[in-house]
């Protein structure tokens, strides 16, 4: 009897386990949508600051799937364009953002100058694009709101 119990009592810290580690999952989609949207406002507020006229922020919805514990995942976040007249920048998920966390960052002028933008140690920090290739952090720079005026000062004058 006492052998049963206590497979009864393991396969239910089992279960409850598992279904922790799937709330966990969830919560850290939940998360990688809240951080992309942190950084279009930030994105937005450096631009807003600008004062700018004629100037225009537009956001496209876009959906990226991921299959964890046999089942997809579907989570909808926001592609953010920045018209300034014959420029456009956009900043946007990369295709595989729910796996990779990588955020592009590139203006319709100059479209093979393209960011990569991670968060990493409380900051958001980018570098140029490499497809395949994860790089030491110490090889990105931070992204201020002074980098992204040049950033954006370089693209605009492209």
């Amino acid at each position: 009897m006492a052998d049963i119990e206590q497979l009864r009592a393991g396969i239910q810290q089992a279960v409850a386990d598992s279904q922790q580690r799937r709330l966990e999952f969830e919560q850290e989609l939940e998360d990688l949508r809240l951080r992309l949207a942190a950084l279009q406002q930030c994105v937005a507020q450096w631009i807003e600051s600008l004062a700018l006229e004629g100037v225009e922020i537009h956001y496209a919805e876009t959906t990226q799937t991921l299959t964890r514990f046999e089942e997809t995942y579907r989570l909808t976040l926001h592609e953010q364009t920045v018209s300034m007249g014959a420029c456009k920048l956009h900043l946007k998920p990369e295709e595989q953002y729910l796996s990779g966390h990588r955020v592009l960052l590139y203006a319709s002028t100059d479209e093979d100058d393209i960011k990569e933008v991670v968060e990493a140690e409380g900051a958001y920090r980018y570098s140029d694009l490499q497809y395949g290739q994860r790089r030491d952090l110490s090889q990105y720079d931070t992204l201020s709101e002074e980098t992204f005026y040049r950033l954006l000062y370089g693209w605009l004058k492209a």
